[in-house]
């Protein structure tokens, strides 16, 4: 029956009953929205990274709108999905993905390490108790999806409340599974000491991409007593594990935390050092580091000089003709009109009194 059709029987309806039609009519969009957040289309691609695929959703949010989510999980949390299903020719697939707040339903094919289809979401109607149980609100329909989509649980709920932090509400618990930050993240900080009483700071550590693996990296040459502060610096200035290890390699060893971020801001890398050595510039301080590097002072810089003759110019001398202007160029130019036995400081008073050559 269309809306015409609708209308027109309204004309031989009593007035309430007319009434309550019109106002079945008008929930109609909203439970058709309701049905659609717990539904939509999926796609899995293989990664190269032993167990994991790349797990996509596209549903619709409870507005109504599209929205897509997807990240990273083990084929074994997969249920009815074998390797083989998935690396084989393509073919009908029917799977799980359980969670504690409902189980997701996906059909559709798969083969050639990906697959695409529609999924569907059953609630789990004991995980709103159990959520009261623990202190928390029961979430409405929508948060439990999104809780589920999130793979926001009990062990995650536990593991906060064994490491002191306050009950926080629905829409936070959210939020730190829409950024990564799970039970996994959360006990491997807590096991490594950091225990910040606080989910935003441990959303905020996880975006800028403070993992476990980064703390244990800069713990293990040396650095293991970082605030969560200082982690968060020097992760989002370059100072990773392998930088300072790369430090190490050109004999810049036992540095404080600041001295390595000053160092990596001002673009000073082993390669940057390694260079210099190779020109005969060894045992150089951070500050003699630093300094050149501010200047400009590049390996082919003061290679340049060296093929001129200039064997012995010490590094400050090469930060001043940088800052005076005195390129290798300039300096060829001069000796090629006075000789070579022009000095670098009579180059730099020739640069300073506008000599250009």
């Amino acid at each position: 029956m269309n809306i015409q059709q609708i209308s027109r029987s309204f004309i031989h309806l009593p007035i309430a009953a007319a009434a309550m039609a019109v106002a079945a009519i008008a929930v109609i969009p909203q439970r058709s929205v309701a049905q659609r957040e717990g539904s939509g289309a999926w796609r899995i691609q293989w990664i190269d990274d032993g167990d994991k695929i790349q797990l996509s959703f596209e549903d619709y949010d409870r507005d109504g709108g599209r929205s897509s989510t997807g990240y990273t999980v083990a084929l074994s949390s997969l249920q009815g999905l074998s390797p083989s299903q998935l690396r084989g020719s393509s073919s009908h697939a029917h799977f799980q993905l359980k969670r504690d707040a409902g189980t997701f339903n996906f059909d559709g094919r798969v083969g050639n390490n990906r697959g695409a289809g529609q999924f569907g979401f059953t609630a789990d109607p004991r995980f709103g108790a159990q959520l009261a149980s623990r202190g928390y609100s029961r979430p409405d329909a929508h948060e439990q999806f999104q809780m589920a989509m999130h793979d926001v649980g009990f062990a995650l709920i536990d593991e906060l409340k064994s490491q002191g932090y306050g009950r926080t509400s629905i829409d936070d618990l959210i939020t730190m599974g829409e950024h990564g930050v799970h039970y996994d993240y959360v006990h491997a900080l807590g096991q490594l000491g950091y225990r910040l009483h606080d989910t935003a700071a441990l959303v905020d550590l996880r975006d800028h991409g403070v993992t476990p693996a980064f703390i244990t990296g800069l713990s293990k040459l040396g650095y293991n007593k970082l605030g969560a502060d200082q982690l968060l610096e020097l992760r989002d200035h370059g100072v990773t594990p392998s930088y300072v290890t790369a430090m190490h390699d050109a004999g810049y060893k036992n540095l404080k935390a600041d001295d390595l971020l000053e160092l990596r801001d001002h673009g000073v890398s082993k390669d940057y050092v390694s260079s210099l050595m190779a020109l005969g510039y060894t045992n150089l301080t951070t500050d003699d580091l630093l300094t050149a590097r501010d200047h400009g002072v590049t390996s082919s810089f003061a290679e340049g000089f060296k093929k001129l003759g200039y064997t012995s110019v010490s590094l400050n001398q090469l930060v001043k003709l940088r800052d005076h202007g005195v390129t290798p160029d300039f300096a060829s130019r001069v000796r090629a009109r006075e000789g070579s036995g022009v000095s670098i400081q009579e180059l730099i008073n020739r640069r300073d009194s506008g000599d250009r050559y």
